[in-house]
C-alpha cells in the first residue's frame, strides 16, 4: 500500500513551495505587471479617445454653427442683391420709358415740322402746278 512518510511530504512541500515563490517571482509578478500597465494604458487611451471624441464633437457643432451662419449671412446678401436690382430695373425702365417718349416727340416735333414745311413749299407751287397740269391736259399753254 501507500506508504505516507513524513519526510518525502515535508520535501514535497517544500519543493512546492521554492517553485511557488519562484514561479512568483520570476513569472506571477512580472505578468500581474504587465497586465496591470496594459490595463492602465487602455483606460489612459481610452480616456484620451473620450476627450478626442469630445473635442471632436464640440468643433462639429461649432463648424455646423459657422456654416448655418454663413448660409443665413448668404441668404441676406442675394436677397439684398435681388432687391438693388428690382430697384436698378425699374430705375432703367423708367429712364427708357422718359427717353422714349422724350424720342417721341421729338419725332412727332420734327414730323410736324416736316409736313408744314412741305405745305409751304406746295401751296407756294399749287399755282405753277396746276398750270403745267392743265396745260398737260389740254394740250396748250393756260
Amino acid at each position: 500500500m501507500l506508504a505516507l512518510d513524513f519526510y518525502s511530504l515535508a520535501v514535497q512541500v517544500l519543493i512546492f513551495v521554492a517553485l511557488w515563490l519562484l514561479l512568483k517571482r520570476l513569472w506571477f509578478v512580472p505578468a500581474l505587471h504587465v497586465l496591470k500597465e496594459r490595463t492602465r494604458r487602455s483606460e489612459g487611451a481610452i480616456e484620451t479617445a473620450r476627450k478626442i471624441q469630445g473635442e471632436v464633437e464640440r468643433l462639429r457643432r461649432e463648424h455646423q454653427a459657422a456654416l448655418e451662419r454663413a448660409k443665413s449671412e448668404a441668404q441676406r446678401e442675394v436677397a439684398e442683391i435681388l432687391r438693388r436690382a428690382e430697384a436698378d430695373q425699374k430705375e432703367l425702365i423708367a429712364q427708357a420709358s422718359e427717353d422714349a417718349q422724350r424720342t417721341l416727340a421729338a419725332v412727332r416735333a420734327r414730323v410736324a415740322e416736316e409736313v408744314a414745311a412741305a405745305r409751304r413749299t406746295l401751296s407756294s407751287e399749287v399755282g405753277a402746278i396746276a398750270r403745267e397740269v392743265a396745260r398737260a391736259v389740254l394740250g396748250r399753254a393756260v
